[in-house]
């Protein structure tokens, strides 16, 4: 138990006594994620090193942070300043702070009557799922006087798909659709994209390439052979970090996507020998008591059942920050089928809690999945002087800062 807060204690203790620190002063409110700037930094630098020893193209995945437009100018600084917008939603948001808004429709499709919408922010690539998704886009860009680059989102018989991100041109049928797509106007296949191409192996501690990765290579190939298609990008997101681009490389794909690794949150960077250290967390307050648990205020928990390693169990609890990395509690957060409005501490008989204190988690979110969560983000934590650089809501609304 506990084993996520151990990560944190070890290897960024000086964020979370930073976030006691704001919390306790009232510089930020609770239900806040805290992001170590500097970390974010250093770890553009060294994912941003690698992809370009590798020589890969590098999209920005921005949704674990909500497309938080002040972690995304400092990754900009560090030349990562292309994005990925998985949405019609995260496109306008990333588009609206400035962001360079560089792959759409993967992971979700664009909706018909928002392709003006969305390519006058003038994509690299726009992945489509099958030959109506790219008559939309053709038809949008005839109307603008445009070409659009595509990308072809292939599914292999043997391919993995997360629940409810299923779809994409069967592999058998990519030489057909392929040819229909191609002989559209103003629009031209570049290259070919799934998802997940890779995983994490929790036994063997290792990134491994899943099926789709091979079915994506084996449809560029096809496309190149039978319709002369010239490939020129195989995109292939999932898990990105320095070690993963390796795997992207030997297998050879063109693209990667990071996003959690950027703040140091991919598993293999956590549990594995991968680069990169841990630049937020989770800062919310102690409620009330209601019988043998105490209350938290909730709103920014992410529920990720699928891996049991990160599981939230632990929270350190206090008002101190020079204490606060001794004071562990028990704890639970709800279940994704139960809204956060609180989460839930186990103090046992003996450890009183009291109202106003800092509760700080460390666990691996996804904050555009929150119901609402601010983002607060600090410069100078690692030389011991902190600075609140910007606070956003939910929303992306700039709350205090710049």
């Amino acid at each position: 138990m506990g084993k996520m807060l151990d990560i944190v204690k070890e290897r960024n203790p000086e964020l979370v006594r930073t976030a006691v620190e704001l919390h306790q002063s009232g510089q930020i409110r609770p239900d806040t994620y805290v992001v170590d700037l500097d970390r974010v930094r250093v770890n553009a630098r060294l994912v941003k090193g690698c992809g370009d020893r590798l020589g890969l193209r590098l999209y920005l995945m921005t949704k674990q942070w909500n497309r938080n437009p002040s972690i995304n100018r400092t990754l900009a600084e560090e030349g990562l300043d292309k994005a990925v917008a998985v949405d019609a939603e995260g496109a306008i948001i990333l588009n609206r702070h400035g962001t360079n808004v560089s792959h759409v429709g993967h992971l979700a499709q664009i909706p018909r009557h928002m392709t003006e919408t969305i390519m006058r922010m003038e994509p690299e690539v726009w992945t489509v799922y099958g030959y109506r998704n790219a008559v939309f886009v053709s038809e949008t860009a005839q109307r603008l006087g445009v070409e659009q680059n595509l990308l072809l989102k292939v599914v292999g018989p043997d391919d993995m798909a997360y629940t409810a991100q299923e779809g994409g041109i069967p592999l058998r049928d990519v030489v057909e659709v392929g040819r229909r797509i191609r002989d559209l106007p103003s629009v031209w296949v570049v290259g070919v994209t799934g998802f997940p191409t890779m995983t994490y192996d929790f036994d063997s501690r290792s990134i491994r390439p899943l099926p789709n990765m091979a079915s994506i290579a084996q449809a560029a190939k096809t496309l190149e052979s039978e319709l002369g298609i010239e490939i020129r990008q195989i995109n292939c997101p999932g898990t990105s970090s320095c070690e993963s681009m390796e795997v992207i490389s030997r297998s050879g794909g063109t693209d990667a996507e990071p996003g959690s690794s950027l703040w140091g949150m991919a598993p293999q960077q956590l549990f594995g020998g991968d680069v990169g250290t841990p630049a937020q967390v989770y800062v919310t307050e102690v409620s009330h008591y209601a019988s043998d648990r105490v209350c938290v205020i909730g709103g920014g928990f992410y529920p990720d059942s699928r891996v049991e390693a990160w599981e939230i169990d632990e929270a350190f609890v206090g008002s101190s920050p020079e204490t606060i990395l001794e004071d562990r509690v028990r704890a639970e957060a709800p279940e994704s089928n139960w809204m956060d409005y609180y989460a839930w501490l186990y103090p046992g008989a003996g450890r009183p809690l009291n109202a106003g204190d800092s509760a700080v988690y460390f666990f691996r979110p996804q904050i555009f999945f929150t119901r609402a969560s601010h983002v607060a983000t600090v410069n100078g934590i690692s030389d011991g002087s902190p600075k609140v650089e910007a606070i956003y809501d939910r929303g992306n609304h700039l709350v205090s800062g710049s």
